[in-house]
């Protein structure tokens, strides 16, 4: 204690945990009507166009205000001007001092939708964001981000101030704003994450919204090494899942999904500390709007990581059983 005054120390859950999760939601109910509002059109794209839209809104207002979040194109000295322009769904980038090369779009665009060419020496991250996590929207995402490996470069020592790489701290991830059940054994889609692997800062993905599991879960796709090339966990993407293991030199990589109440608050501050070149894999980046349902409710017991019929039939059991001790009172 300092005059008086008790020590603070984490508390699980903290303050505004709930609050924090308000972002994820304004996401998914702007998703949501316009998935509604596009369900009788010929085709089906309005939903995706608002959840890259609702993305780049939520980052924006969510990140420090030195760095920009724009649709857009990344311009470097070294392309030539035969070479078409790549169109990223999120690029990150630091405007305080990234001159904005042109700006395209219309009067009905919002901020939001308008599309910029970022000069490639101030891009920090690029994020693809996909409606639906499956094996084909996965491969589209990393195929996309594939298209930056001319940029991945290394500036070599010069007399010269040209730049024609992406920074060495830039990195790039996906996000999904769906797992639906009729997809919950498509492993192909975690095995497909594999081939963005090589990828320099390739971050692996995120799932605002897994379907059959607690209001506030949310997916976490990331990477690790194992020293053996083991099985894959293929019983469903809505439980805890692996992909195949790929070999890289003597070590066995391997993607693995997860998820949790607190996965929104773990991607939101695993990408500031990106930006920042402080991101460790294996550690949280920050203890901000951590929480969970079951420690609010004083259990440190978490049923985010059960077979989700497994769960459903312990609570009809257990239902089952109160009531029957009730009626023989």
């Amino acid at each position: 204690m300092a005059n008086g005054q008790p020590t603070l120390h984490i508390q699980i859950p903290n303050q505004g945990w709930k609050q924090f999760l308000t972002g994820r939601d304004e996401m998914l109910a702007a998703y949501d009507r316009a998935r509604v509002h596009s369900s009788k059109r010929p085709v089906q794209t309005g939903h995706g166009n608002v959840a890259e839209a609702e993305f780049r809104k939520w980052l924006s207002d969510f990140l420090p205000k030195r760095y920009g979040v724009t649709p857009g194109f990344i311009i470097s000295q070294g392309v030539p001007n035969s070479e078409d322009f790549v169109h990223y769904d999120v690029i990150i980038y630091d405007q305080l001092e990234s001159p904005v090369l042109w700006v395209e779009g219309n009067p009905d665009s919002s901020s939001q939708g308008r599309s910029m060419a970022i000069p490639v020496e101030y891009v920090c991250g690029v994020i693809e964001v996909k409606a639906v996590f499956n094996k084909k929207s996965v491969k589209q995402a990393v195929n996309q981000l594939g298209k930056l490996r001319p940029l991945m470069g290394f500036r070599k020592p010069s007399v010269h101030d040209y730049r024609f790489y992406l920074p060495e701290n830039f990195f790039c991830a996906t996000v999904f704003f769906e797992l639906h059940k009729e997809n919950e054994r498509d492993f192909g889609a975690l095995d497909a994450l594999l081939d963005g692997s090589d990828l320099r800062g390739f971050y692996g993905g995120y799932i605002l919204r897994p379907e059959l599991h607690e209001q506030y879960s949310s997916g976490k796709i990331s990477f690790e090494y194992l020293r053996e090339e083991v099985d894959p966990n293929n019983s469903s993407l809505l439980f805890w899942s692996s992909s195949k293991c790929k070999k890289v030199n003597d070590l066995y990589l391997r993607a693995r999904l997860l998820h949790s109440e607190t996965h929104f608050s773990e991607f939101a501050f695993d990408i500031i500390a990106l930006l920042k070149g402080t991101y460790r894999p294996y550690s949280l980046s920050s203890m901000y709007g951590f929480g969970t349902s079951d420690w609010e409710k004083g259990s440190a017991v978490s049923i985010t990581y059960a077979n989700p019929e497994d769960v459903k039939k312990y609570r009809e059991e257990t239902e089952r059983f109160f009531n029957r001790n009730s009626e023989t009172k």
